[in-house]
């Protein structure tokens, strides 16, 4: 990761509106049909929640603007991105897991079920701090649809 000078990037005017935002927060959502991932989860015995963990990482990974965050004044861009997820861990509370993205599905299948159990076990947060985290909002045993300005 290195910081960038946000007036030589396509987030200058992002960048601007972020630094002066009272809450620099925005979730978007979309309802999507998942019936061919519910499919592809069934016919190969992979986790549902694993394969939309990777279709966001995958979207994300080909989109330029994903790899750059403020961090404090400062424009970061990252080599690498990640793909957060929640984990009901063994006291029954929820525990935070980031999964390194990678482009081959079993190498993030495996990581996934890694560390997915090793957070649900510990019950300690997994966090990726040299990779950008993009956050899924998928929380364990909630009927939610989103939350907006957290």
């Amino acid at each position: 990761m290195k910081e960038v000078n946000p007036e030589e990037t396509t987030r200058a005017y992002a960048f601007e509106m972020w630094m002066n935002a009272p809450m620099p927060m925005v979730t978007l959502f979309k309802t999507l049909d998942v019936t061919n991932l519910v499919r592809t989860s069934r016919k190969n015995g992979l986790k549902f929640n694993m394969l939309k963990c990777w279709c966001i990482g995958k979207a994300a990974s080909g989109v330029k603007e994903f790899y750059m965050l403020p961090v404090g004044d400062k424009l970061i861009r990252y080599d690498s991105i990640a793909v957060n997820t929640i984990v009901a861990n063994r006291e029954g509370e929820v525990s935070s897991c980031d999964i390194p993205f990678s482009n081959d599905l079993g190498q993030f299948n495996e990581d996934y079920l890694r560390l997915t159990q090793q957070v649900a076990e510990n019950c300690r947060n997994h966090d990726i701090t040299d990779s950008m985290v993009i956050g899924t909002s998928a929380l364990v045993q909630y009927e939610i649809d989103g939350a907006v300005g957290m």
